[in-house]
């Protein structure tokens, strides 16, 4: 054994004394600090809000722990960080909210950046040229958490608190309209576009639009919408129509309804309620179309002027509507003619309402009686300025035989020339006539008489006889200047003549009166006068009867 383990085995053993086991107080000390801890990190939260994540287009604007989250203009959040998506299509703010917010971080929330903006509703934003740019909030309803959200590019026109009514429009196109373009009733602005988008089929465009309290209760179910966008300028069948709305209407388009009378009955129309946008508000004033008729037109003369849309007209009442304008083959003629289709509509007779609609309103066997009483479509000028044309339907005397046929199924109304066709016939006929006229011969004999007529307005005879004639005329002024400078003493002369005249008359009649001395033995001569030619007709008719008188003398009886 060594020296150093007998030196270790002399140590003395210490001796334990048994007592009372117990914790010792340096244990303490780290319970506490972790109890301090975890109150110090429960208050940590407790005072932290929710993280949320925004996406937006840009990060123009945005700074990292200084741009601020307001609602109401009252700071409710800050940006944290600023990244880049991972496909590089944007961006992703990273956002502390106040512990009171989290609540309100719903799918329904609305975020946007606030920045100087001048669009259909105006300017805004003007502040943030000194303060910089701020995220703004539109708090909807409370509910589920949700972390990551999608910013507006546009701030909303409409906030989630305010009192009114959406409701979506249908069209066939958007037009000028734009979000903030206001909604008109009666030319006082009462509401704006939301949003618009397109169908899930792409078939039209849907509308949203917000009308504020206490406006919306003028909206019922049957309120029609119009399209009141900008300067509308038409020129059509009917002339030159422009329609205008308000001036913010012109600049940045507008919509304006209005509720028919019939209408104004009943509850209004409840929030989500879909309703037809109409062309103008002409078109909102007549009936909806839900029933047509097709039918072909087959027409031999041009339809320059015709365009789809024109109306079909019966007397000056619209029926129907053109629909298309083509070709069709005629398999029996080998070429092609031009078709036209048009819908008659039932529903613009005014006494035929809806609910009474026969099934079988405007079918080609309720035609034919108008055919063979004469119905006939011809195209009509409806405006000389434009040349634009319509389909007339009218009853046409003596109109040649004609019934409905069929072209592959769908019927085919009679037509016959339109009146300004007819007319050009008429002068195509005036024409021809024209042609056959012996023009050159006629031209040639008025060649030689004007040829004559020259001669003699050369003549030199003519002239010499004209000047005679001017110098007569001058001689006859002269006589006529004389004799109006003696015009007193010759009206003396002949009103004595006159009246020596008068006295030779009433002389001469006063003897040959009766009783004057010339009439007496006037009477006298005549008596004897006739006494003669008495004698002499009695020996004419004694000679007469015995001519031998003349030999013999007269025989004594």
């Amino acid at each position: 054994m060594s020296e150093e383990q007998t030196r270790f085995n002399a140590l003395p053993e210490a001796e334990l004394e048994e007592g009372k086991k117990g914790i010792s107080i340096v244990w303490l000390l780290p319970l506490v600090a972790v109890l301090i801890g975890g109150w110090l990190v429960y208050k940590t939260l407790q005072e932290t809000g929710p993280t949320i994540v925004i996406s937006f287009n840009t990060a123009e604007g945005i700074e990292e722990n200084k741009t601020k989250v307001k609602y109401l203009d009252v700071q409710v959040g800050v940006v944290q960080s600023v990244d880049i998506k991972e496909d590089g299509t944007g961006v992703l703010l990273t956002i502390e909210m106040v512990p009171e917010a989290k609540p309100w971080m719903t799918k329904n929330i609305k975020f946007w950046v606030v920045r100087p903006r001048i669009g259909a509703g105006g300017v805004s934003g003007i502040g943030t040229l000194l303060s910089g740019a701020y995220i703004g909030v539109d708090l909807a309803e409370k509910g589920e958490f949700k972390r990551d959200h999608v910013g507006l590019e546009a701030p909303p026109n409409v906030f989630s608190n305010t009192p009114g009514s959406r409701y979506r429009l249908k069209s066939p196109d958007l037009g000028s309209l734009s979000q903030g373009s206001p909604v008109l009733f009666r030319q006082i602005n009462v509401g704006e576009v939301t949003k618009h988008q397109l169908a899930d089929d792409h078939s039209y465009v849907e509308i949203e639009i917000f009308i504020h309290a206490p406006h919306n209760q003028y909206v019922r179910k049957g309120t029609r919408f119009w399209n009141a966008s900008g300067v509308d300028v038409e020129l059509s069948t009917q002339g030159l129509k422009v329609n205008t709305g308000s001036m913010t209407s012109i600049l940045a388009g507008g919509i304006a309804f209005e509720t028919p009378r019939e209408a104004e009955v009943g509850e209004p129309a409840p929030a989500g309620t879909q309703f037809t946008l109409f062309e103008d508000r002409e078109a909102s004033e007549q009936r909806e179309i839900t029933i047509t008729v097709p039918y072909l037109l087959h027409f031999t003369d041009s339809v320059r002027g015709l365009s789809v849309g024109a109306p079909v007209e019966y007397r000056g009442i619209r029926l129907g509507t053109v629909k298309e304008i083509g070709f069709h083959p005629d398999a029996e003629n080998g070429n092609t003619f031009i078709a036209v289709k048009m819908d008659l509509e039932p529903q613009r007779i005014p006494f035929y309402p809806d609910e009474t609609m026969p099934p079988d309103a405007g079918k080609a066997d309720r035609m034919e009686i108008w055919v063979e009483r004469g119905l006939r479509a011809r195209l009509q000028t409806g405006n000389l300025l434009t040349g634009q044309l319509f389909v007339e339907l009218d009853i046409v005397e003596d109109a040649a035989p004609a019934e409905i046929t069929y072209f592959e199924g769908t019927p085919v109304f009679p037509t016959v020339s339109g009146k300004l066709e007819a007319l050009t016939d008429s002068v195509a006929r005036i024409l021809s006539k024209l042609e056959k006229l012996p023009i050159e011969e006629i031209g040639s004999n008025l060649e030689q008489a004007t040829a004559g007529a020259s001669r003699l307005v050369n003549n030199a005879e003519l002239k010499r006889t004209l000047t005679s004639l001017d110098s007569a005329l001058a001689r006859l002024d002269s006589l006529l200047v004389i004799m109006d400078g003696k015009a007193g003493t010759l009206m003396t002369a002949v009103t004595q003549a006159s009246q020596d005249t008068q006295h030779l008359v009433e002389s001469l009649d006063a003897a040959a009166s009766g009783s004057g001395p010339l009439g007496g033995q006037l009477v006298r001569t005549l008596e004897e006068l006739q006494a003669a030619i008495r004698s002499i007709r009695n020996m004419a008719d004694y000679l007469e009867r015995h001519p031998e008188a003349l030999l013999k003398g007269k025989s004594a009886r």
